[in-house]
């Protein structure tokens, strides 16, 4: 099973609520998020393997020259996704 990490991130992040929160009161809706879908992957599907990819460039400049139009429509994450 292969997994696009950072866009499972991105969607935990904003489908978890922020009140979900480590004991020292770090927000951690996003890796929540992200596990629990993980988990639920593995259980529903039973893979042989599991690589999770993770590009923390959400909207690299690379791309940006070649399509300016690119993730135009997204603000950069709050602090509060960095942190989770």
């Amino acid at each position: 099973m292969l997994l696009d990490t950072s866009s499972l991130y991105y969607r935990a992040y904003f489908g978890v609520p922020e009140s979900v929160r480590a004991p020292d009161g770090t927000p951690v809706n996003a890796v929540r998020g992200l596990l629990d879908f993980i988990a639920r992957l593995v259980t529903d599907h039973r893979p042989s393997g599991l690589v999770a990819c993770l590009d923390t460039d959400w909207r690299p400049a690379w791309r940006v020259r070649l399509i300016p139009s690119y993730k135009a429509h997204r603000v950069a994450g709050g602090c509060l996704l960095y942190t989770s």
